[in-house]
């Protein structure tokens, strides 16, 4: 696949795709997780792991991001937490149009 130079290839792509399916707009949530420990969730999965995703389960003083996007009443959310705001919303779109576009 392309990398998109905007940085919003998962997202564009998910937009499309709703649009498509005559499906509502999806909407994003962003958690900044800063300070202190930070309690990792499950391992990422292969499909969910990044290479800017954090590599252990406790960090002191900075920020990690996770995301929830929502589709209608349906949310896809990150299983990880991440560096950058737009990684995390990244992720959270890729699980959402992969979710989506299997249910054809």
């Amino acid at each position: 696949m392309a990398v998109s130079h905007t940085r919003t290839y998962w997202q564009s792509h998910l937009q499309e795709l709703c649009t498509t399916k005559s499906l509502p707009n999806p909407t994003y949530e962003v958690f900044e997780h800063s300070g202190g420990s930070i309690p990792m969730g499950r391992s990422p999965s292969s499909a969910d792991a990044g290479g800017n995703a954090s590599p252990s389960a406790t960090h002191f003083g900075q920020s990690w991001y996770s995301c929830v996007v929502s589709v209608g009443e349906t949310d896809y959310e990150t299983s990880y937490v991440y560096k950058a705001e737009e990684n995390a919303k990244e992720r959270a779109a890729k699980k959402a149009f992969e979710a989506l576009n299997n249910n054809t």
